[in-house]
């Protein structure tokens, strides 16, 4: 079994759940100098000033699988990994990020609300996630990414962030 975490989409655990249904929960942590971010749909990136989330789901080889397609590896996200001291011991954490040819963006309605409960699964602070939304809005350049499985023309707004806490 590998370690994923997870910070989009896949924080919803009745996602995660359909997706890989050998996936476990395994715990979460605050990975610093990280932020969530949306290009469409959500990436991770460098920023010494923030922090993320990450809900760490244990996945088998099949789980793998079945995420590369939904993250469209290799061609929309890459893998990285990282080490990290969870539960008292060092461990590796493998993650997906957006390739860089896609720019601030803001993500649909739909998206951001699975990804708020996602949020709400794990406990995490739905502030953060407001956030990146509201930076989205700020720095959408319309040239995101638009994903088959949540493009729509039902954008966030500032109204709607407001509302969603």
């Amino acid at each position: 079994m590998n370690l994923y975490a997870a910070y989009g989409s896949n924080l919803n655990k009745a996602q995660m759940q359909k997706r890989c249904p050998k996936s476990k929960p395994y715990g979460a942590i605050i990975l610093d100098e990280f932020r969530l971010v949306f290009k469409g749909v959500a990436d991770i990136e460098k920023n010494k000033r923030y922090k993320i989330f990450l809900g760490i789901y244990k996945i088998s080889q099949e789980c793998e699988i079945a995420l590369d397609g939904y993250e469209e590896f290799p061609n929309i996200y890459k893998k990285y990994y990282f080490n990290y001291v969870m539960n008292g011991k060092k461990q590796k954490f493998m993650y997906y990020a957006m390739n860089k040819s896609f720019d601030y963006a803001v993500p649909s309605k739909k998206y951001f609300n699975v990804i708020k409960k996602g949020f709400n699964d794990w406990g995490f602070d739905i502030n953060n996630l407001i956030k990146s939304g509201l930076h989205s809005i700020e720095k959408n350049s319309s040239n995101g990414y638009k994903s088959a499985n949540w493009y729509d023309q039902n954008f966030i707004t500032k109204d709607f962030l407001n509302t969603s806490k």
